[in-house]
């Protein structure tokens, strides 16, 4: 019998948390066959009042730790992590600290389209591992062609206020859920993990609710 399990996923695109969480969430997804899996992934700005054309790395960095040799300790940790999961993060690369708003629009239409996931690791790869602003709408498009998404109306979706009140809805209903940071998990609206958690927390929740 092969057991339905939704999770929706509370995350940001410039999260490199979130980037890791989905690498040991996948880990447990491909050690199993019994289950057949939903993933939604769901807005979460980090950066809510990042500016639209978002900020130079180092500025923001050190704004948001308190000083250079902090950001610096903060984001060898997350290297280090990274690499213990198969990603190699290339933080050296990132010029820019993007506004992450419109790689939400655009995993929006890829829900639609059935191609969350895929577009979802696309924008963590591209950022994380190329340092490309993913901010910026000549990046997006690149990802949505890679995709077989994009067409001129994706294109007039992306550059207009169309969904934004749902998108930022969605925010705000996350933080009245007392969702403050993400990776977040809500497996079949019952199970709530917070943070980057390892396969074998996945995997008891599945067995669960397999009982």
């Amino acid at each position: 019998m092969i057991h339905p399990i939704t999770i929706d996923i509370y995350s940001d695109t410039v999260c490199p948390w979130c980037y890791i969480g989905y690498k040991k969430l996948q880990l447990a997804i491909n050690s199993v066959s019994h289950f057949k899996f939903d993933l939604v992934w769901r807005p979460f700005q980090l950066n809510p009042d990042m500016p639209i054309e978002g900020m130079e790395r180092q500025q923001y960095l050190e704004v948001k730790f308190g000083g250079k040799q902090k950001a610096k300790d903060t984001y060898q940790s997350i290297y280090n992590v990274g690499i213990e999961n198969n990603i190699h993060f290339q933080f050296g690369k990132i010029v820019t600290t993007p506004n992450s708003f419109a790689s939400h629009k655009l995993l929006a239409i890829a829900h639609r389209l059935n191609k969350q996931s895929s577009v979802v690791e696309a924008l963590f790869y591209s950022y994380f591992i190329e340092g490309n602003d993913i901010g910026n709408m000549e990046q997006l498009i690149v990802i949505a062609k890679q995709h077989n998404i994009y067409n001129d109306k994706i294109l007039q979706y992306l550059k207009s206020d169309e969904d934004k009140d749902n998108l930022l809805a969605e925010e705000i209903q996350a933080r009245e859920l007392g969702i403050k940071g993400v990776p977040c998990f809500i497996i079949n609206r019952k199970f709530i993990l917070f943070g980057a958690q390892d396969k074998k927390i996945f995997l008891d929740i599945f067995h669960k609710i397999n009982k």
